[in-house]
This record gives C-alpha cells, structure tokens and sequence, in this order.
C-alpha cells in the first residue's frame, strides 16, 4: 500500500508542470473567449506597456472574431539599428550571389513592428526582406483616406500585378518628436523653459542634455535630422523672400539653380552647428532613447530630445515639474509608425499577421492608443498616450489621454524626402563627431567655457560648432557608400570613413583646446598633427 501510494504522489508531481502548462494556457484562452492558442512572433522596439496592452486586445478580438485566442512572442533586440542587423544577419545565407532570397526561407520571426517611416521604407525595404500585405481594401481606404500627410506617406502605396493595392508597410499610429525638460531644475538653473531645439545648445546646459545615440536609436536620429531640416527650411524660405520669382518654379528646376543650392547648403551649416552644440552639453548619449525622458526626471538630466509619448508618459508618472514635453512650434515631424510582414511568412503564420494588421487598423485597435487607461476601449493598466493614425477616431476626444489633432497641427513643415535621402549617412557622420570624438569635443567645450573674455568664448564656441564638412561631403559620402556597397565591400567602405572622419573632427576640437589656451592632453596633441 505504501508503496502504491509513493507512486501515485511521484507520477503527480511529474504531471504538476504539464497540468500547470493546460492551465495556464485554458487561462489565457478562457480570457479571449476562444479554446486554442496561436502563436505569433514579432520584432519590436516598442516598451512593455504597448506590448502587455496590444498582446491582450489582440488575442480577445480575435477570439471572438475568428475562434481562437493568439499569444504574441515579442523579440527586443534593441532598437532600430539593432533590429535591422538581426534581420540583415537572419535572410543572409539564405541570399545568392547576387544577393536575391528565395520565395522559400525558413524563419521563426513573422512580423516587424515600430521604427518610423524611415527605417521602414528606407532601411528594410530596400533589403528584400518585406513582403506585400494583403488586406482588404475598403479597410485601406477607411484607414488611410489620404495617402500622405504634409507631404509624408502614411503606408506604402506598393500594387500587385492587377493593380490592386500591396503595401509592403502600413502606418499604424503618428509620432512627433520634441523636448523634455525638468521645469524644477530649469528654475534652479534660472533658465526660460525651452521653446526650440537651438534652445538645448545653451552653455548653461553643459553637461545637463539627455541624449540618444544615433547609432542604436532611430527615432533619436529622425530627432536629430529634424534640427538640420528645420535649418534648411528656414534657409529655402529667406533665399524665396529675397527671390519672389523663384517660388513658382518646379522643385527639381529650383534643386539646380546654383544659389538656391548655396543657400540650402548654408542651411544644413546652421543645423549642424546647433547639434554639435547640443551633443557637447550631453551628459551622455544613450543605447536607449526610452532613458532620456526617465533621466529628466529623475534630475540627472536638466533636458532632453525625445519621440512624444516616451515624454508625454513620464510626465504622467511624474508630473509635469519634474518632466515637461513639449514640442516645438514649427519645427517638428509627424510620422507614422509602421508594421510589416517579413518574407518567407506562409500558411497559418501569415493569416495571423495579416489579422494583427487588420486589429491594428481597426476602430477598437486605434483607440487603444490614446484613450485613458480602465475607460472603455483603452489599456487595462497604463495610457499609451500615442496619437492614432485613422483620422476619422478624431471625433470624440473625451476619453483620450491628450486631446491632440496631429492631422490639424501638421502644418507646412515636415520631413522632405530629397533631403531625407542624405539620412543614413549624416548619421554616419554624427556617430565620428559626437560619440567616436566624444573626449576631444568635452574636453575643448569644457576649456572654451572656462575662457573668461565674453568674446572670445563666443568666438571660439563659433569656431567650436563650425566643423570641418559641407553638405556637398555628406553627397559624395553617399554616392562612394553607395559604389562599395555594389561592389561588396559596404561595410568595409562605411568603417573605413567613419574611422577618418572622427579623426578629422578630433583634430578640429583639439585645435579650438588648443586655442582656448590652458595644457592641451596628449591625445588633443596627437590629433592635431
């Protein structure tokens, strides 16, 4: 009897993890209305709320939509840049020598998700590696009524064989990028609240700005581009008002009249004196563009660049003395947010992607965003605070975290694409300046300070912003980038630049230390030669 009894304790505790497992699992299923779970695998650089909150309303609609209940395994590798070297490592070996995938791939990952239009249509497209997305196209329609939005395509506007509508990409919410400041620190710091991205570059701010770095986040680098546009921008309209003749011409004509391109170049000069500035008041530039409104804060930082709703859901945590967003007047882009379906995704996989698409453009997927957390049709347990990118859920904001009409304050300045096309490698460009010579440029930022005639400082700050590169050196980067990478050797090339570049811009801070006056380190000495 004993022994009997020995046995079925032992067969019970080897059965425990199996019938927890059932458990569990008719939990979850019982949750969604449904009896079978599904499974569907997904890349993301999106925060844990939006995945908690996007995994559980997803799998109850489709449960009770199509039957069954869907868990969703996200994979974070990091961010964008990350995330595009998991993927460019993943459909590698399956490339032939002329670098085309086959239609047959075997890939355990079905979807990407978030990242900006940009890293969408730019970066992953061009790999081969999205493939159409096959929705409904009155859903198309009811989603997107207007293809674009202050001149940025909200989806990819792909068509298949017979014309009929095969995005390889959709926007699935907006985005705007601004600044965060600690408005408890600025009255410390005896500082105006921050109105315009010049305003990061105070000296007074030294060692006080939040940063992203460029090289892992994109949104910190569509952030960064968006200071250099707004410069260009502003360098079209003064050169426009001085040449009234001028603002009727076609744009490609008006790309090659050689003042024009003087004064666009002059532009970009503007935009990248005040990023050099702002990456030299740095406290650091961080992995994770997600730290930098935590760190204001926390007052470790005084301000910081940030994507909206990373700001607007830290100062909900915190309260607006300790976090503020707010963007800048004129000068920030609205950009949609995409999700895509990887090659290679077939059967049941791609069913499921397809219905995550059709949830995401849906009514109820799109008030998920930005209606308050435990009110109907929002998050069970925090606001995502994320403008909706469906214009006809704009009626009724009475539940909405933000009462915020995107759509209404695009205005006329956003992303232009003829400039956007120089973005991969100004980021190049910023990595050599601001984290490859780091050292050299604290340490010739932090000497300049220290010089007490006024103008000089001012004079050497100037000198300081003022690097050794034009807009024409960013072109000729890309058409050389774009030879080495035809011929193979891409990321040789890319290496090989960077390496020089930072070489030349620490040589240029280390001659305004040297000019600052005061012992000059070795390593500013040995740039200078």
């Amino acid at each position: 009897m004993r022994r009997s009894i020995l046995l079925i304790l032992l067969a019970m505790v080897l059965a425990l993890p199996f019938l927890t497992q059932v458990a569990l699992r008719g939990g979850r299923s019982a949750r969604a209305g449904a009896a079978v779970e599904e499974r569907l695998v997904i890349v993301t650089p999106h925060n844990g709320d939006i995945r908690r909150e996007f995994q559980h309303a997803f799998s109850r609609w489709h449960g009770q939509r199509y039957g069954t209940a869907v868990e969703i395994d996200y994979r974070t590798p990091g961010g964008t840049v990350d995330i595009r070297r998991m993927l460019d490592n993943m459909y590698r070996g399956y490339r032939d020598k002329g670098g085309k995938l086959p239609a047959e791939v075997a890939i355990d990952l079905h979807m990407v998700w978030g990242g900006g239009d940009f890293f969408f249509g730019e970066e992953l497209k061009p790999l081969g590696i999205l493939q159409p997305i096959r929705i409904d196209a009155e859903l198309l329609k009811a989603a997107f009524p207007e293809a674009s939005l202050a001149g940025v395509k909200l989806y990819d506007e792909g068509v298949d064989g017979a014309g009929r509508p095969a995005p390889q990409w959709v926007g699935v919410c907006l985005s705007s990028f601004g600044i965060v400041y600690n408005a408890d620190l600025y009255g410390v710091l005896k500082l105006a609240p921050p109105k315009q991205w010049a305003d990061l570059a105070n000296p007074k701010l030294s060692g006080l700005v939040a940063l992203a770095d460029p090289s892992h986040s994109g949104s910190a680098s569509v952030a960064y581009m968006i200071v250099v546009q707004r410069a260009m921008a502003d360098a079209e309209e003064s050169f426009l008002a001085a040449n009234p003749s001028l603002k009727a011409v076609a744009k490609a004509e008006l790309a090659r009249n050689e003042e024009y391109q003087k004064a666009i170049a002059a532009g970009w000069k503007e935009g990248m004196k005040s990023l050099v500035l702002i990456a030299a008041n740095a406290r650091y530039l961080s992995d994770s563009s997600s730290m930098v409104p935590r760190d204001v804060g926390n007052g470790q930082a005084a301000a910081g660049m940030a994507i909206d709703f990373y700001g607007r859901v830290y100062e909900e945590s915190v309260g607006p003395g300790r976090c503020k967003f707010v963007s800048p007047v004129a000068a920030t882009a609205i950009t949609p947010d995409p999700i895509a379906i990887l090659h290679g995704v077939k059967g049941r996989p791609l069913e499921l992607a397809t219905h995550f698409i059709e949830f995401l453009l849906s009514r109820e997927g799109q008030r998920l965003w930005i209606v308050k957390a435990g009110e109907a049709g929002g998050p069970r347990e925090r606001a995502l605070r994320r403008p909706p990118i469906r214009r006809d859920v704009y009626g009724d904001r009475r539940l909405w975290t933000d009462d915020v009409d995107l759509f209404a304050d695009a205005g006329d300045f956003n992303q232009r694409s003829e400039w956007m096309v120089l973005f991969s490698d100004m980021r190049a460009m910023w990595m050599a300046a601001w984290i490859d010579s780091r050292e050299a440029l604290r340490s010739a930022y932090e000497r300049v300070l220290k010089v007490k005639d006024e103008r000089k400082r001012a004079a050497l700050i100037e000198r300081l912003s003022n690097l050794p590169i034009e807009l024409n050196d960013v072109v000729e980067l890309r058409r050389k980038r774009k030879e080495a990478e035809a011929a193979g050797r891409g990321d040789e090339f890319k290496a090989s630049s960077r390496i020089q570049w930072a070489r030349k811009f620490s040589g240029h801070y280390a001659k305004v230390a040297a000019a600052a006056g005061g012992p000059v380190r070795k390593k500013q000495r040995e740039a200078t030669k």
